[in-house]
């Protein structure tokens, strides 16, 4: 990828939109399991354990938020760059890691 063409596929854009969502929606996961033993207990007996099926939920949303975003834009060219996307993925994840830790930091 050279660096006057650094556009990247409608693919890779989708998928990088469902990572930075599926961050936050992971962070968001860990918070309703632990405010919330019931949820815990279910996904421990869905399972085996809660976090088996915490990664299950995660892997499931990530591909079909994916699957949605690259049909809503398989009419639009490649014309994002690879640096939007990195920000946005960059953003999410970091959207995730503040949920976390401000959580346990300070309504745990």
């Amino acid at each position: 990828m050279s660096s006057n063409n650094n556009s990247v596929s409608n693919l890779t854009y989708s998928f990088g939109w469902s990572l930075a969502l599926c961050s936050v929606l992971n962070a968001l996961l860990v918070v309703a399991k632990e405010k919330s033993p019931k949820l815990q207990a279910l996904m421990k007996s869905a399972a085996g354990h809660h976090w088996i099926a915490h990664s299950a939920i995660i892997i499931l949303l990530f591909v079909v938020f994916g699957w949605i975003f690259a049909s809503a834009a398989k009419n639009r060219g490649p014309n994002s760059t690879l640096n939007s996307l990195i920000k946005i993925i960059f953003a999410g994840v970091i959207a995730g890691v503040a949920i976390i830790v401000g959580f346990y930091l300070f309504a745990d």
